[in-house]
């Protein structure tokens, strides 16, 4: 083995014996040489020993294994490059339509009024509404136009000035005594009020010029000097169904209690009507008739005479006659508060222990086959209550019956009652004061039962 030194030294003395002698070139002569003695060869130094074996390290224990190295999480997807956004088209703003307000051509009045019998008014109000567009179109020509006249003057037309008598009203909180004066317009004032308003761009309304009211001949104190002003009861049936002889017979009956003023102690029922005849406007129609139902004069009066029953009988009058029909009438539901007359045998009486008049109010309305009847007095200091009727017993109808009729064609039939069952009904009525009852009475009916009947032609 040779050193690394030694190897260097050979592989340079080989070099150098591999590269070929220079050719001698001619020179001019040079000086005798000087004698340069020769210098020693140098021995070759001593070959240093061969290096020691290198030692071989200890083995380490074997080190625990490394916890594997987390694997990176995989790169989320670069989300898709976005479009550039558009830049917008510039909107082009129309200006808006000018709205042109409607006008209010406006009546205001007050009316006097007796409420609890204290004097006060309430209010009246029409309006005739003008649309925007066409006030728009006005107020450029800036003048009342024909046609605008003409609907100026048709709605005063409609205006109450025709005056009317004092009565009892249901107003939104209770009943109240209103007159209704007659109104007067002041036309040459309106037609500059409205001209005003349409020559001003911000006029909205207009309103009606009156002058002085007329007083009807019935007014407030027509109630007042009579100690009249509470609402003491009201009375309500329906006649849905009924023929038109016995709506005839209906409002014929029920047009002697409107607006009429009772000083009596004893309230009868057919001295207010009056006879039951053709001079006084009523009809022929069916009337109950021992045990059928035939053709009378007045069939249908019952119906008032239930109804006026009903409001005396929730007024608290003491009754003094009354009868209940021979059986369930269909048209006096509910049952067990209706009252049948017969001039001039049956009547129906209440005594009158108010202490004073008594006004009665009716109304009625064919689209709803409804008759109410109200009556109105001294103020009293309790109220009445009455119970829902009990049905203390029933019996069911008998079979059909047939009766002969030479008034109809041979084999035409007719029905002109319908079953009902008998039954015993009581009504219990209470006198409340302070919300204690101090008096009760109890109303007994008693009806047969009675089967449906049916006319059959012989003529």
């Amino acid at each position: 083995m040779f050193s690394p030194f030694r190897r260097t030294c050979v592989l340079s003395a080989l070099l150098l014996a591999a590269v070929p002698s220079a050719p001698a070139q001619t020179a001019p002569p040079q000086p005798p040489a000087q004698t340069v003695p020769a210098i020693p060869p140098v021995p070759p130094a001593p070959l240093p020993p061969d290096p020691a074996p290198p030692t071989q390290p200890t083995p380490e224990p074997p080190a625990p294994p490394a916890d594997p190295a987390p694997t990176p999480p995989e790169p989320v997807p670069a989300p898709p490059a976005q479009p550039a956004p558009t830049p917008p088209t510039p909107r082009v703003t129309t200006p808006a339509a000018k709205i042109t307000a409607p006008l209010l051509i406006t009546v205001s009045a007050a009316w006097p009024a007796l409420v609890d019998g204290k004097k006060t008014t309430v209010p009246f109000t029409r309006t005739l509404t003008i649309p925007g567009k066409r006030v728009a179109v006005l107020r450029q020509r800036g003048v009342i136009t024909q046609s605008l006249d003409a609907d100026l003057q048709t709605f005063l037309r409609a205006l109450p000035t025709t005056p009317q008598d004092a009565r009892f009203e249901q107003l939104w909180n209770g009943w109240a005594v209103v007159q209704r004066n007659g109104l007067k317009v002041n036309l040459d004032k309106t037609r500059a009020n409205l001209l005003a308003a349409l020559k001003d761009p911000k006029g909205v309304k207009v309103n009606v010029a009156l002058g002085s009211q007329t007083a009807p001949g019935r007014t407030l104190s027509y109630f007042l000097s009579r100690g009249i002003t509470a609402h003491l009861g009201t009375g309500e049936t329906n006649y849905y169904g009924s023929s038109d002889a016995r709506v005839k017979n209906i409002h014929v009956g029920a047009s002697r209690f409107r607006d009429v003023l009772f000083e009596g102690k004893t309230v009868s029922f057919n001295q207010m009507v009056g006879p039951i005849n053709l001079r006084a406007g009523f009809v022929t129609g069916l009337v109950i008739s021992g045990e059928r139902t035939a053709n009378g004069i007045g069939g249908g009066i019952c119906q008032v005479s239930t109804t006026v029953f009903r409001t005396l009988y929730s007024a608290g009058l003491p009754i003094l006659e009354r009868r209940n029909h021979s059986y369930q009438v269909r048209y006096y539901d509910p049952q067990g508060l209706d009252a049948t007359i017969y001039q001039p045998s049956l009547d129906l009486k209440f005594a009158n222990d108010t202490g004073g008049a008594l006004w009665f109010q009716s109304e009625w309305n064919d689209e709803e086959a409804r008759l109410s009847i109200s009556v109105f007095g001294k103020a009293r200091d309790f109220t009445v209550q009455i119970d829902a009727p009990r049905t203390l017993s029933t019996t069911p109808p008998p079979p059909d019956r047939i009766i002969r009729d030479a008034s109809l064609n041979a084999g035409q039939r007719q029905q002109v009652d319908w079953a009902a069952p008998g039954a015993v009904i009581e009504v219990t009525r209470k006198f409340v004061r302070g919300g204690v009852v101090f008096k009760q009475d109890t109303l007994k009916s008693t009806y047969r039962p009675w089967p449906n009947i049916f006319l059959v032609g012989t003529r």
